[in-house]
């Protein structure tokens, strides 16, 4: 938001003759003229949003505010961006989306990316940067686009809190957070606590030559987040800052969950009760800064983080004519992360950029897993991944022309050591090339074309060889042996960013030769054997439209609308799968008077397809009304979510030449929750004259 300084000089009313002007002169030595000085501020918006070569801009300070909203909300109003009712991302129908927060990883704030967007109010965004080809600048990994959220900084010596709450059907929660500045310094707290329940059901069929399966469950899950952290800024000057930061959570969870299996009589009940108690610690420090020219830009950041898991679990199962047969299992995950890194950019006076940097990230896991009373299936899982990364950026503009190349080196060096027998250190170099043109049509108006390259390296969970059988039907385990997947990116992109009316339309092609798939294998009496292979082909050939709607300051109507032709394909297991999958988004939000406002936000996807068979589409909507009070401290809010239906229902299904299956979930999604926000200490920050933005 742009500030404008007028200032009028009001030196009063001149009335009279030539007599009284000469008088007044005359008098002019003897006494001081009396002046007053009148200051008016008029604040004016940017635009909502603002296009950039490899994306656009989305300024957040634009929207009305509501109670008890946090930055997942915020991501929901943004064109190409799709958020569903758990907080996962996708843009333009890729979940493979890396986000930041202040140029930061969100790990720092929590573990996972909706923790993360929890731990954010919306009150506190500026801007949200929405990558959508990202450059050689980023890793490789699972980043087909990049979320930068960019949060609201102090502009003078002022101490601000919020604190807020939510009760609902559900869960409820309570969150606050305290901004301070003082001279050079400024320190950001916040803290969150969060009690949910759920409960959720399945039903399983399962068919094979030799056995017919039917299996019913039932789960009840409660839980509890606690997060929180302080953020300390020092200024050193204009052009240079200093930060520190520590993080601290901690969750658990308990689900009891009662399963019956038949086939053409009752086989057995399986009783089972899964607690499960997280925490960890993450410390961050770094150094941004401007040269005397602003023409070079330079930031070190380093970052460590240590995690606990404890899964624990006790069953008991019950056949007829059989003894009850019991069984225990104790699971200790400990993860370190330590990442480095340092980045250079230089500004060339014709509007280029030059960028340059490296990362050295470290990660280590150990896992026990204890099994009683077979103590065989006991086990150790030792994980070592390092990974070096530099790159190297170049963007200029010539006249209509815009473009942007660069390339980027990863060293993955990785060893797993599984019951103490060593697996063997396996080392991978990939080189990630990165290519874009824009042509610019109009002053709104423009062309794009980008390529480049993504990686994908498989989870710990996928290596780790431990056998679970905590599902009665399926056998679980990783594959020590898996490659990272490589992926071909090709975007080309069609934009008109009016201030009122924007939209996009994109056609992309991915190209992935070694997908990781999940795959299911029929064993004996009717059991399955689930683990993870590179078995072939994954191609993608899409279309994405967007559309944003602000015709005045009251309303705003935006949606999304992605449809993919999806190839999948392995000649090692004879196996091909073809099809469409489709996601539509669809928010609004309209400000009436008196401080209300009502907001609508839906997700609609279709089947979502595997190598082996389809998940059917997710549905996801939610109404809120708003109110905001006078004196804009205190806020309301009254949000229904799946408001239609008590439950909502998903099914996958396996079809095979071995085996048929079709699982069922019910998934308890109609929540009606009530928040509250109140702000403590200036209600709203002003200055005489600012930058519009921090960067």
């Amino acid at each position: 938001m742009k500030y404008f300084i007028f200032v009028l000089l009001c030196l009063g009313p001149l009335s009279g003759g030539a007599q009284k002007l000469d008088s007044l002169n005359a008098d002019s030595s003897k006494k001081e003229s009396a002046i007053r000085l009148n200051t008016v501020i008029i604040r004016g918006q940017r635009p909502l949003i603002e296009r950039r070569v490899d994306g656009i801009v989305f300024n957040a300070e634009s929207l009305l505010p509501a109670a008890g909203a946090d930055a997942s909300d915020i991501l929901r109003k943004i064109p190409m961006l799709s958020v569903d009712g758990n907080n996962n991302l996708m843009v333009r129908g890729s979940a493979k989306v890396k986000v930041l927060i202040d140029g930061k990883p969100s790990e720092i704030y929590a573990p996972s990316v909706a923790d993360a967007l929890r731990a954010i109010r919306a009150e506190q965004i500026a801007k949200v940067e929405v990558i959508t080809d990202p450059s050689a600048k980023y890793d490789a990994q699972e980043t087909d686009a990049v979320i930068n959220i960019i949060t609201k900084k102090l502009k003078q010596n002022i101490t601000n809190a919020n604190i807020g709450g939510v009760l609902g059907n559900r869960g409820e929660n309570i969150m606050g957070d305290i901004h301070h500045q003082q001279g050079v310094w400024q320190v950001h707290g916040d803290g969150f606590i969060q009690g949910y329940r759920n409960r959720n059901g399945t039903v399983l069929l399962r068919n094979t030559a030799a056995s017919s399966l039917r299996q019913k469950a039932e789960t009840r899950q409660t839980g509890r987040y606690i997060f929180g952290g302080i953020n300390l800024i020092c200024r050193l000057d204009s052009l240079n800052n200093l930060n520190a930061g520590f993080r601290v959570g901690q969750y658990t969870s308990v689900v009891n969950s009662v399963s019956d299996t038949y086939d053409t009589v009752f086989l057995f009940q399986r009783l089972m009760k899964t607690p499960v108690q997280g925490s960890g610690q993450t410390y961050n420090v770094g150094f941004d800064g401007q040269s005397n020219n602003k023409k070079n830009e330079y930031s070190l950041l380093g970052m460590y983080a240590d995690q606990q898991t404890n899964t624990n679990y006790a069953l008991q199962q019950n056949a007829p004519d059989k003894s009850p047969y019991q069984e225990t299992f104790a699971g200790t995950v400990v993860t370190k992360d330590l990442t480095l890194q340092a980045d250079y950019a230089h500004a060339f006076s014709n509007d280029g950029k030059w960028e340059s940097g490296a990362k050295l990230s470290s990660k280590n896991v150990h896992d026990i897993n204890l099994y009683a009373p077979d103590a065989g299936r006991s086990a150790t899982f030792n994980y070592n991944n390092t990974i070096f990364a530099a790159y190297t950026n170049l963007s200029n503009h010539l006249g209509s022309w815009g473009w942007s190349t660069g390339l980027r080196y990863e060293k993955t060096t990785l060893n797993a050591i599984f019951r103490d027998a060593m697996g063997g250190e396996r080392s991978f170099n990939n080189w990630v090339p990165y290519a874009l043109v824009q042509l610019t049509l109009s002053d709104n108006t423009s062309l794009k074309l980008s390529y480049t390259q993504k990686i994908v390296r498989p989870f710990v969970s996928y290596l780790d060889p431990t056998v679970n059988t905590s599902d009665s039907l399926t056998l679980q385990h990783g594959n020590p042996d898996l490659s990272p997947e490589i992926t071909r990116r090709y975007q080309f992109s069609y934009s008109v960013n009016d201030p009122k009316f924007f939209r996009d339309l994109t056609l992309f092609f991915n190209d992935n030769r070694n997908t990781i798939e999940n795959i299911r294998n029929p064993l004996a009496n009717g059991r399955l054997e689930s683990t993870w292979k590179n078995v072939g082909i994954n191609q993608r050939l899409g279309l994405s439209a967007t559309f944003n709607w602000k015709p005045g300051p009251a309303f705003l109507l935006g949606g999304t609308l992605t449809g993919q032709y999806v190839h999948l394909a392995s000649k090692a297991m004879d196996l091909t799968h073809n099809g469409f999958m489709q996601l539509l988004t669809m928010n609004a939000s309209y400000k009436m008077p008196r401080g209300y406002s009502l907001n609508f936000y839906g997700y609609f996807n279709a089947n979502d397809l595997s190598l082996q068979g389809y998940r059917q589409g997710w549905k996801f909507y939610n109404m809120t009304l708003n109110k905001k009070f006078r004196n804009e401290r205190l806020m309301l809010s009254l949000r229904a979510e799946a408001f239609l239906t008590r439950y909502t229902y998903n099914a996958e299904i396996i079809a095979t030449s071995g085996y048929a299956q079709r699982q069922t979930t019910r998934y308890q999604n109609q929540n009606l929750r009530l928040s509250v926000t109140y702000k403590i200490g200036k209600s709203e920050i002003k200055a005489p004259a600012t930058r519009s933005v921090d960067q």
